[in-house]
């Protein structure tokens, strides 16, 4: 486990720097970080051969499709570090909407796959898959809040 945290981890400050990758190390990152995560999965879940082969091609197609909103949210993110030092209370609130959309489009999601794979691997491997995906979501988005400042954060700093 605490090679799996590590790994985690080690992920999660990669997406933090994201500001400073460009697009083509962007894609080998997340490239390096899916094989990871695929082999996280793998390790968590025990799958009978049929189960296997019915949960891969599946979770392939909601893997790309939380990747292109993986996308979206570093794109939120990126706009937000670009914009911090000067935004606007209506720049700010664009912002947020955008998170909120991009929230809802990510559970929205999680939502229209959980009876597929449940139907492929049962309820309780479908749980299971899930605990994990929200485990490695919520570490990741907690090293990368972590490194993002608060509005107001530089120039409150800046007047000590």
């Amino acid at each position: 486990m605490k090679r799996i945290f590590l790994t985690l981890l080690l992920s999660a400050f990669t997406f933090a720097v994201f500001a400073q990758i460009q697009n083509e190390d962007l894609a080998i990152t997340q490239a390096y970080f899916q094989k990871d995560k695929k082999d996280l999965v793998k390790s968590t879940l025990t799958l009978s051969a049929a189960q296997s082969q019915a949960f891969w091609p599946i979770y392939d197609q909601y893997d790309a499709k939380r990747l292109a909103l993986s996308n979206q949210r570093v794109q939120i993110i990126n706009d937000y570090l670009k914009a911090f030092k000067t935004l606007t209370s209506d720049e700010a609130i664009a912002l947020t909407n955008r998170v909120f959309a991009s929230d809802k489009s990510y559970l929205d999601l999680k939502k229209s796959y959980f009876k597929k794979f449940v139907t492929a691997i049962g309820g309780k491997n479908a749980a299971k898959f899930y605990q994990l995906e929200n485990y490695v979501q919520e570490i990741v988005r907690l090293k990368v809040q972590d490194n993002i400042p608060f509005i107001g954060e530089i120039q409150k700093n800046a007047k000590k």
